[in-house]
């Protein structure tokens, strides 16, 4: 009988299932088993016990038949992405292999040219096999370089170099706004705004404090405003006390901050 044939009359799958199951098989290299399990229509020891039925095989135990004479046969890599792992050596080079599927031939055949043996198959529990491949097969150098861990690494690579790239990003990003517009903080009801050695401090009630050095100035000063027009009116009075880069900072404080609507004239040197 078909393994599909098998689930249907155990009642573990409807006619329905089957026919989704074997419409995505089509095409593809997947054992129908394997497909069901991925639908979450039949568990792995549902399909353990329908193909003991159809190759007519036991369910070995994987722990009280494995050996230690080939933990070393297979890695760890191959018995995980396989679901299966070596019971023993055999004569006329014949290597007992506990699996999950056994009818799975692209398997064999790759653990045949992994090895060198020839595989006679078994039937096991998924589960047991799982349990049993870190306890009974050892852990090599072919674990480390193998394109699963490869993938796993690059995966991990890309993943901090994007991180990084974004913290970066983000930090030149901040340096370079906190260089054009400095820096914003609050102080009890004030709003304080700094840069290019000048601080514009905003009182609750509308009051403009203004102190720092300009450029072209001798000395620090600071000078209180009634409001932001008065401020606008007296660096206006003072260009040539300013830097370029003080009034480019002046300008956008006015019109992004202090919503004062006359621009300021450029200045023109010392």
């Amino acid at each position: 009988m078909l393994l599909g044939e098998i689930l249907l009359g155990r009642g573990l799958i409807t006619k329905d299932q089957l026919d989704q199951g074997l419409r995505a098989q089509v095409g593809g290299m997947r054992r129908l088993g394997s497909i069901l399990i991925g639908m979450k229509v039949i568990s792995d020891e549902n399909l353990t016990d329908a193909l003991s039925e159809q190759l007519q095989l036991p369910v070995v135990k994987v722990e009280a038949e494995c050996r230690d004479t080939v933990k070393a046969v297979l890695p760890r890599h191959l018995c995980r992405k396989y679901s299966v792992i070596p019971l023993s050596l055999e004569s006329n080079n014949v290597l007992r292999l506990a699996m999950a599927d056994p009818l799975d031939r692209g398997a064999i055949a790759d653990v045949e040219h992994y090895t060198g043996h020839v595989v006679q198959p078994v039937l096991a529990r998924l589960s047991d096999i799982d349990r049993a491949i870190p306890a009974r097969v050892a852990f090599s150098r072919h674990d480390l370089f193998n394109p699963q861990v490869y993938r796993t690494v690059a995966r991990a690579a890309i993943g901090a170099i994007l991180v990084l790239l974004a913290v970066t990003g983000f930090l030149v990003y901040r340096e370079v706004r906190t260089q054009r517009y400095g820096t914003v903080s609050r102080v009890g009801g004030s709003v304080i705004y700094k840069n290019h050695d000048l601080m514009i401090d905003v009182a609750t009630d509308g009051s403009i404090y203004l102190s720092g050095r300009g450029a072209f100035a001798n000395g620090y000063y600071g000078v209180r405003f009634e409001n932001a027009a008065q401020l606008a009116a007296f660096v206006k009075g003072a260009l040539r006390q300013f830097s370029t880069e003080q009034l480019e900072w002046l300008r956008w404080a006015f019109r992004e901050k202090l919503k004062v609507a006359e621009p300021l004239v450029e200045a023109k040197g010392p």
